[in-house]
């Protein structure tokens, strides 16, 4: 660009003698060269207007001209070096800005309106930085004013992060039939049938029913690519916001999923802990969409939902904006959400309506602490089907994995009693009631009786004789189920 128009009376002088004041982000000549580029092709207004808006001038006059420019454009007026004059004329500017001369000036100085869009973005960047200095100062008054609570601050932090970033648009879209009607491309699914792309799911259960360990293998298996039980999975990064057990406990789970999931060091599963984000605040929301874009992840697992909030989750007006918030991390960052949750004391999910309404998949998980069968029941889907379904849990000493298994109804505790009909027809094969009643050694007969009863009625065991004459005495034999149950006796290896 050739030298500059007129002096810049906006911008300090330097004293080669003090210490030099920092001069206010701004770049005269790309304004100017922006606004010759509409003198000379008026067509590339519209490119121009999409990048900029008057307050990101900086020299005072050339935001003048910005909004003639604009005036024009919403009158449908044409744009050229008569239209623009009579329009700064009509505002009372063209005289303050220097006369037609100064348009005059523009207009000679940049012959070729080529580069037009590199110039607005100058212009931009350096709005931009304008921006971030009046927030620093917007911050720091803030911060002095006792009266302004903590929160109300980080409210406002999070809003110039948004406004810096970029993020703040127009609250809404008014979409039209033909929008509906276009094609729109397929569900992608991260877990085969069950969890899709920008879904929130929660995933709830009774204290021990390995709610963090199967959410912790899911998170290793999609970050490898790797099945989860017989449900495959689309690879993609993952993130594990742990708010409850600490980076000791997450560090050993973590290590034990993803050896079970035979990943490398490489598998793209990346964990925070502790890190207090509570989503019904505004600036915990921007750091965690920032944190995600951030890490590309597909997928975020929460672990668990009541420690996400400050609020009581029993509450529709505390539950509600977490769940807005995570609707609005899943539409910024295209990601999954999973969030652990706690069940009740009548085994339903705790706290609020809001927590069954506003997810699109509701996942309920049930096993007792000392079974190795984990049930798995979609209460709800979407965009799928609800299905029931079951793993079993195995630890080694450094890993843990889930293998399917056919879901069970339950996943009892075997009582003395139980143990005791089902080693002992292990050990002797089919055998008659009483037989098995007068060997009762860890129970009574009349226990023993009743544990027959009880494991013919779950289908542990079943009667290979016909009922039909009491004289005949009833004969049992161990089901296929009965044996899973044994193996599982035999391996009861928990996590350390």
């Amino acid at each position: 660009m050739s030298k500059k128009i007129a002096p810049e009376p906006e911008a300090p002088s330097e004293d080669l003698g003090q210490p030099s004041t920092p001069v206010i982000p701004h770049n005269r000549e790309a304004e100017e060269a922006v606004l010759g580029s509409v003198l000379i092709d008026p067509d590339c207004y519209l490119r121009l207007a999409a990048i900029l808006k008057p307050t990101d001038f900086y020299i005072v006059r050339h935001k003048w001209i910005w909004q003639a420019l604009g005036f024009l454009t919403e009158r449908g007026s044409p744009l050229d070096y008569l239209t623009i004059s009579e329009e700064l004329k009509r505002l009372g500017r063209l005289k303050e800005l220097g006369g037609v001369s100064y348009l005059t000036a523009l207009l000679n100085q940049f012959p070729t309106s080529l580069h037009a869009e590199a110039y607005a973005q100058l212009v931009k960047d350096q709005a931009e930085r304008r921006a971030s200095l009046n927030y620093a100062t917007e911050l720091a008054t803030l911060a002095y004013n006792q009266k302004i609570t903590p929160e109300q601050i980080a409210g406002r932090l999070a809003e110039m992060a948004q406004a810096a970033t970029g993020t703040t648009q127009r609250r809404y879209v008014v979409r039209d039939a033909a929008y509906a009607l276009e094609p729109r491309p397929p569900v992608k699914y991260l877990v085969d049938g069950l969890i899709y792309e920008k879904s929130i799911t929660v995933l709830y259960g009774d204290g021990g029913t390995k709610k963090t360990w199967s959410s912790m293998y899911l998170a290793a298996c999609v970050a490898s690519g790797a099945a989860w039980g017989d449900l495959k999975t689309q690879k993609t990064p993952v993130l594990f916001v742990d708010e409850e057990n600490g980076e000791s406990e997450i560090a050993t789970r973590a290590a034990f999923c993803i050896r079970g999931a035979l990943p490398d060091e490489g598998t793209d599963l990346k964990y925070i802990s502790l890190a207090a984000f509570h989503l019904d605040k505004p600036q915990d929301e921007a750091t965690l969409t920032n944190e995600i874009l951030e890490q590309g992840a597909g997928l975020v697992v929460f672990d668990a939902l009541a420690d996400l909030m400050v609020g009581d989750e029993n509450s529709k007006q505390d539950t509600q904006p977490v769940f807005n918030a995570l609707r609005r991390i899943t539409e910024k960052t295209g990601a999954a959400i999973l969030v652990i949750h706690h069940a009740n004391k009548q085994n339903g999910f705790r706290g609020s309506s809001v927590i069954k309404d506003a997810p699109d998949i509701l996942i309920k998980v049930e096993s007792d602490e000392d079974s190795h069968f984990v049930n798995f029941k979609t209460e709800k889907n979407r965009k799928g089907k609800s299905i029931k379904w079951a793993m079993f849990a195995t630890w080694t000493d450094d890993q843990f994995s889930l293998g399917h298994r056919e879901a069970q109804e339950t996943a009892k505790h075997l009582g003395k009693a139980e143990e005791f009909v089902i080693r002992y027809l292990t050990e002797h094969g089919a055998s008659g009631k009483e037989t098995i009643e007068g060997a009762a050694d860890t129970c009574s007969p009349n226990g023993a009786r009743q544990a027959i009863y009880s494991l013919a009625k779950s289908e542990t065991i079943r009667r290979t004789n016909p009922s039909a004459s009491r004289k005949i005495q009833a004969i049992y034999e161990l089901t296929s189920t009965s044996i899973v149950c044994q193996d599982e006796a035999d391996n009861n290896n928990f996590p350390p």
